[in-house]
């Protein structure tokens, strides 16, 4: 699974970073989103959820995420999804969604009805 995380960490590496570039930034964009992309799939509802997720799951996620200055807190990854185009986002997420179809499945056709 960690090969296929990492095609998600590569997909969201295209997302246009909605920050200013002053060099205070905290976190690293690919961080707090895949963070809350992951969480979202595991069945968060909200930015809270994304930061519980990540607090519980860092020694994971520190796999393949740099967490420079740990966890993002909840406001940082709502300020952050309110900011990000969403389209690219979309894009991205898509993108990754397609790489871990299992190539067996998608150019195979199964009959419902037992015909070849």
């Amino acid at each position: 699974m960690i090969m296929k995380l990492s095609n998600l960490v590569t997909s969201v590496s295209s997302v246009h970073d909605p920050r200013r570039q002053y060099g205070n930034i905290r976190h690293k964009l690919i961080d707090i989103l895949v963070i809350g992309l992951l969480s979202i799939l595991c069945g968060g509802k909200d930015f809270a959820c994304m930061q519980v997720f990540g607090e519980a799951k860092q020694t994971w996620l520190s796999k393949f995420l740099e967490l420079t200055n740990g966890i993002p807190d909840d406001e940082t990854f709502r300020r952050i999804f309110e900011r990000v185009n969403p389209n690219e986002l979309t894009k991205c997420l898509n993108e990754w969604l397609l790489s871990t179809r299992n190539p067996f499945f998608a150019l195979k056709t199964i009959n419902i009805d037992g015909k070849p």
